[in-house]
């Protein structure tokens, strides 16, 4: 699959932590909390976000193919199905 320049921002961004997920703004200080958005539980990580959000398990089980993963487990995932993920997911 080859990416367009939105594609492999977002993969890249999500698989390094480099992003505009909720924890990595908090740090940066331009968002208030880091809490997830999703779940509002845990950190807005992007291990949180691939390996163990609860409120996303069923988009992760129809796209990465299980509803939890480790992270170790990422490294086996096709970068086209994170992307879908991603988009599925509607977090930036």
């Amino acid at each position: 699959m080859s990416f367009n320049r939105t594609q492999s921002r977002a993969v890249i961004g999500l698989l390094t932590g480099h992003n505009t997920l909720r924890r990595h703004l908090y740090l940066l200080g331009l968002q208030d909390s880091p809490l997830c958005r999703k779940c509002g539980v845990m950190e807005e990580t992007s291990a949180h976000i691939l390996c163990e959000c609860e409120a996303l398990a069923s988009l992760r089980h129809a796209y990465l193919g299980s509803f939890f993963l480790e992270p170790k487990d990422i490294q086996s995932i096709s970068l086209g199905a994170i992307w879908s993920f991603s988009k599925a997911s509607g977090l930036p």
